[in-house]
């Protein structure tokens, strides 16, 4: 990984994860670096730079607002592993398919299915949603209000004059 004035740079193509073993909400601890030993919770991942953002892990102090506080800072996806659920220590990973194609993690220290993270993204109902003034009916977005068949003759009379072969205009 490059660094530069403003932190990480994006990684390489050929260096990119393609199948992530961890997600925001997974329980992680840190395996390497100076936070090494600590566990918690995966607030955010960046797929570009291969880094999560541990919660309680990599703090650092800013002013803002006043006063100081401390916010998480990314760590590379090399130095966190999951914990198992059995044994509440840091383990490997293995991705497995099940016979109706989804996909699970399997601990290689006990063998037991850790569990997917719920995920957070919202699901809108639009059929609950109002028509605002502003909002187009769909009887007038759906209506044909262009007719390339004029396009097309204008665009055959302005090439047909244009010709160097044209003898009519003069």
């Amino acid at each position: 990984m490059r660094w530069d004035a403003r932190g990480p740079k994006m990684v390489k193509p050929r260096n990119i994860i393609r199948h992530w073993k961890i997600k925001p909400g997974d329980e992680v601890g840190v395996i390497m670096g100076k936070e090494k030993g600590k566990t918690g919770k995966v607030l955010a991942t960046d797929a570009l730079r291969n880094q999560v953002k541990v919660k309680g892990c990599n703090l650092r102090k800013i002013f803002w607002q006043n006063k100081w506080i401390y916010i998480e800072k990314k760590i590379h996806y090399s130095n966190v592993l999951l914990l198992d659920p059995v044994l509440r220590e840091t383990t490997r990973v293995a991705l497995r398919y099940t016979d109706d194609g989804q996909k699970v993690r399997i601990s290689k220290k006990t063998g037991t299915v850790i569990p997917w993270p719920e995920s957070k993204r919202r699901i809108i109902n639009y059929e609950d949603k109002a028509d605002g003034p502003k909002d187009t009916l769909p009887e007038d977005a759906l209506a044909r209000t262009y007719d390339y068949k004029k396009d097309v003759e204008m665009m055959r009379m302005i090439r047909q004059t244009m010709t160097k072969y044209n003898r009519d205009v003069r």
